[in-house]
């Protein structure tokens, strides 16, 4: 069994994690910025009860960012892992009650990502969208100063369910490390996010 992350067409409430659309960043968090300057795109938002069960009664998020330009692809270089590094960006931090959303290539829907039990076994070779699990990578292990590995996303399933920006992944797998005391390092220093192409 493994805990598959269902992406769907639904609208998200306020407690769901989602995909595309804005993020509730507080106004003193800065929007977060490629190496050039320009504003990155909000890509997915969990609740932090995804990942620690200390944080019940908080109202933690983690936010992912990446260089987005719909239609184009130039941006599936700057999530590889280079040097365990890419040019996304995971903020954590105390959602706000206001969403913002100042990149200017926008991911304009706004989906509903949920957590379902799935009953079939996992291994090294499942590569569905999901939360902790057995690393399943597409190319050679990656390694991170950003922690361990914690939701696989594969790409097709963020096309199913974001029709109108097919490709944001390819049929890639992105993955979200988070450092083991991610609480303690809120804003930039949490996590990494990488894309590795089949």
């Amino acid at each position: 069994m493994f805990n598959e992350l269902v992406f769907t067409r639904e609208s998200p409430t306020k407690a769901d994690a989602y995909v595309g659309g804005g993020a509730y960043l507080p106004r003193n968090v800065v929007w977060p910025r490629s190496a050039d300057g320009q504003p990155l795109t909000h890509l997915i938002s969990f609740p932090g009860t995804w990942f620690s069960d200390a944080l019940v009664d908080e109202d933690f998020w983690l936010s992912i960012f990446i260089p987005y330009l719909q239609g184009e692809v130039g941006h599936y270089r700057k999530l590889r892992a280079l040097n365990g590094v890419s040019e996304a960006v995971v903020v954590g931090y105390s959602r706000s009650s206001e969403e913002r959303n100042e990149a200017p290539n926008k991911i304009i829907d706004c989906r509903k990502v949920q957590l379902s039990l799935n009953p079939d076994s996992d291994d090294d070779e499942n590569l569905a969208s999901k939360l902790d699990g057995i690393d399943a990578w597409l190319q050679a292990p990656i390694s991170s100063s950003g922690g361990r590995r914690r939701v696989s996303i594969y790409g097709g399933d963020l096309d199913a369910s974001l029709p109108n920006n097919k490709g944001i992944l390819s049929d890639g797998m992105g993955y979200l490390f988070l450092d083991d005391d991610f609480l303690a390092k809120k804003g930039t220093g949490c996590g990494s996010f990488f894309l590795q192409l089949g």
